[in-house]
């Protein structure tokens, strides 16, 4: 769920506000930026031969909550190709995902959900997500009892869905997200106060990872998070500047979670676009595409999008 999203739930107040709020764009979070100091920068051929390798990983999707919404809150309206697409409603899934690896231990796709979160975003917050009849099926503290706690959490970025679980974990726990997320500018961080800050309070720095240019052009970057061809993280700008997807070499074979790069099997099997600013559009399509064409030629990767099956 991206902040255009939100921006539908508020209904007949948004016209209002958002001329009030023109001249008051901020960033996403305030809180401490440092530069990641895991990963290398590789490229997609690195990426390509690590598949023919044994994956030594385990990787587990974990359910946290859900929502309904129409499916204009998904795909672009305004956009003549989703006149095909008739009107309806679709249920979306707030997930994270589970990484073992045997020599550096646990890892998190994504921070699931708190029940601390919501009485402390604004009513605005609030009242958008009574809207979308948000049921959460368990928390991350939930999912914590019995369990051992991750070393760190990899974002796929900073939108409020993904980073609201990380309030129940250590304040120790790394927390890695991509370049150009944290200090974006839009009137809308300020409009929903900035959710990202309240589940980062108290936490370390935020971690950036340090994409460069994939040599091989199959993705705008490519990092072995590890150095051993395990997981990879890759640029996906679009729905957010630093929006990342990783590739898990999983035991039980390749693992690709997309994150909002496709939030929705109609962003992934028809193609169709989402909700962005224009300024963000080409991105977030050539984003998809470049997915599509990785997957299309790498059918044994089996995709996770960012809100369904």
């Amino acid at each position: 769920m991206g902040l255009p999203r939100i921006s539908r739930g508020l209904g007949v107040v948004m016209p209002v506000l958002l001329l009030t709020l023109t001249a008051c764009a901020t960033v996403a979070t305030v809180h401490p930026v440092e530069v990641s100091e895991l990963g290398m920068a590789s490229r997609s051929s690195a990426l390509e031969d690590s598949l023919l390798r044994p994956g030594v990983v385990t990787f587990e999707r974990v359910t946290f909550a859900r929502w309904t919404a129409g499916r204009g809150s998904f795909i672009d309206r305004d956009d003549p190709r989703t006149d095909a697409v008739p009107p309806g409603m679709e249920e979306a899934v707030i997930y994270a995902y589970v990484i073992d690896h045997p020599r550096l231990g646990r890892y998190l796709i994504d921070g699931g959900v708190s029940r601390d979160l919501e009485p402390r975003l604004n009513l605005l917050m609030r009242r958008a997500l009574s809207d979308l009849d948000v049921r959460i099926d368990q928390t991350m503290a939930d999912w914590l009892e019995g369990q051992s706690a991750p070393r760190a959490v990899f974002l796929t970025h900073l939108h409020f869905d993904h980073v609201g679980g990380l309030m129940d974990l250590p304040d120790d726990t790394a927390i890695y997200a991509g370049q150009g997320d944290a200090r974006q500018r839009n009137l809308m961080h300020r409009l929903t106060g900035r959710p990202a800050d309240i589940a980062l309070e108290g936490k370390e720095p935020l971690r950036e990872w340090v994409f460069t240019t994939d040599p091989d052009g199959a993705f705008a970057g490519v990092i072995d998070v590890f150095g051993d061809g395990s997981v990879w993280a890759l640029s996906l700008p679009g729905h957010s500047p630093g929006s990342t997807g990783y590739l898990i070499n999983a035991v039980d074979g390749p693992k690709l979670v997309v994150g909002d790069a496709a939030s929705t099997r109609l962003n992934w099997d028809q193609a169709m676009p989402q909700p962005l600013p224009e300024s963000a559009r080409v991105d977030a399509e050539e984003s998809a595409d470049r997915l599509r064409r990785f997957v299309a030629a790498h059918p044994r990767v089996e995709v996770f999008l960012g809100h369904q099956p």
